[in-house]
């Protein structure tokens, strides 16, 4: 992984070649809601997406305070979504905005980046969240060695898609294959067949039981309905792990390559440093230093 952030100039060239890269390159520069010409409505939607994280919370609680008696799912013992959660979340979440616009004010070259950092931060907020909704809600029907066979499952889904991505990047960035042999990934694999093969059938088995077996005054209603929440959960996980591989980790990593190296991505995309960096940023950084006479001889 660390092999990835010291690639040089020309090798960080080579994300270009990647069609996702290129697509969200293409895609985030024509939207005025990523590269600045839209703020108000960007602040709006931000605003909204906050208040959908705080309805997390507050639909968590009330499936705790008066639960629904005619579901499947039993009465929730453990709030894993706790309102302190939410505050504790929001204000990192709002710190490194505030910070990396803070380090990275009014330069034009990197504004998309952190409006897409900043996205890729709310959508980590957004799993944590809707997984502790998930786990509150459903912790007591699969019992804790069921959860913990699903977080055991989507964890290894997310090892192997990050790091075949990982290794993927590490071909094209830098033309090596991973050769190197880790205690972690070497059990991994001797893991993966047996948990892929048997994991999922324990889980059902302990669904069917607690549907047939209802603990308690727990009447049987809709499974169907249950199983098809239960596979949007996991999907939902799986295809964040997927749009965090394969679009934002690539994609970031060209803006973090764009900032390191932004002289010569400069150079490389025929820009003045005043169309690069932008009027405000130039007047106050660049121009009258040593920067300015070196680079515009």
């Amino acid at each position: 992984m660390k092999k990835l952030f010291n690639a040089t100039f020309e090798q960080s060239l080579n994300l270009l070649d990647d069609r996702l890269v290129d697509y969200m390159i293409k895609d985030t520069e024509k939207r005025g809601l990523y590269n600045g010409k839209k703020r108000f409505l960007l602040i709006s939607i931000s605003i909204i997406l906050i208040m959908g994280q705080y309805g997390f919370v507050k639909f968590t609680e009330l499936g705790i305070k008066d639960p629904d008696r005619n579901s499947l799912v039993p009465e929730p013992d453990i709030n894993f979504l706790p309102e302190s959660f939410f505050w504790i979340f929001l204000f990192i979440y709002l710190f490194i905005w505030l910070y990396t616009r803070y380090k990275n004010r009014n330069n034009s070259s990197t504004r998309i980046f952190i409006t897409m950092n900043t996205c890729n931060n709310y959508l980590i907020w957004l799993i944590l969240t809707v997984n502790l909704f998930f786990i509150t809600m459903f912790l007591k029907l699969l019992t804790s060695i069921g959860m913990i066979i699903v977080l055991i499952l989507l964890t290894i889904v997310g090892y192997i898609v990050i790091r075949s991505k990982c290794n993927s990047l590490n071909i094209k960035m830098l033309n090596i294959k991973d050769k190197e042999k880790h205690k972690v990934g070497g059990f991994i694999k001797k893991i993966i067949q047996m948990v892929m093969s048997y994991g999922w059938i324990v889980v059902i088995i302990v669904m069917i039981w607690k549907f047939i077996f209802p603990s308690g005054n727990t009447p049987r209603t809709d499974m169907i309905g249950f199983i098809n929440i239960f596979a949007m959960w996991i999907a939902f996980n799986i295809a964040v792990i997927l749009a965090e591989a394969y679009l934002f980790f690539p994609y970031l990593l060209h803006g973090y390559y764009k900032h390191k190296y932004s002289e010569e991505y400069r150079n490389f995309e025929g820009k003045t440093q005043l169309e690069w960096y932008g009027e405000k940023y130039f007047n106050k950084h660049i121009k009258g230093t040593d920067k300015e006479e070196i680079y515009n001889e």
